[in-house]
């Protein structure tokens, strides 16, 4: 269900702690799943 929100929303990120379950999403949907981390270190980059 996860991965249909996304898909729909048309989401360029999915923050999880669980990679594993969404490996190879990139690829076929171009949405990355990403740590909550590595997703905050995405936006702090973003902002000027």
């Amino acid at each position: 269900m996860v991965l249909e929100v996304a898909v729909a929303s048309q989401s360029r990120y999915i923050v999880t702690h669980n990679l594993r379950d969404f490996k190879g999403i990139e690829n076929h949907f171009g949405i990355a799943p990403v740590t909550p981390g590595k997703f905050l270190s995405i936006i702090r980059n973003q902002q000027p």
